[in-house]
């Protein structure tokens, strides 16, 4: 015999249900989308079951396009990894001088500074 109360089990069944229809719909839409992109979107958008007006499937998402990064912005961008790793593991007055000296004299002098304070 259970000690469990009716209201409680049908609280629990009735949560039960509702997650098992989440999982069940959850797979369906991602089993569907994996169909999708091996038929191709012609070949699965007859087969496709309708979904919510907001939902977008893999599917009908726009292809991002790929960004143009200049040259300097590349290299700016260089730099900054440059500079983010020669301060890691530095204790943090070594960490504020070489930030001091970042905004004195710029990133180049700094990244040699945290260099030679590593070693």
């Amino acid at each position: 015999m259970s000690n469990i109360s009716p209201e409680v089990e049908a609280l629990v069944r009735n949560f039960v249900g509702r997650l098992i229809a989440a999982i069940e719909a959850d797979v369906a839409r991602r089993l569907h989308g994996v169909v999708a992109s091996a038929l191709g979107a012609a070949a699965a958008s007859a087969a496709a079951p309708r979904q919510s007006a907001g939902k977008k499937s893999a599917v009908d998402r726009p292809v991002r396009r790929k960004v143009r990064v200049s040259r300097e912005l590349a290299a700016a961008r260089k730099l900054q990894g440059q500079y983010l790793g020669a301060l890691r593991g530095l204790k943090p007055a070594d960490h504020a001088r070489v930030k001091a000296l970042a905004h004195e004299k710029g990133l180049p002098a700094a990244i040699k500074l945290a260099h030679s304070i590593k070693r």
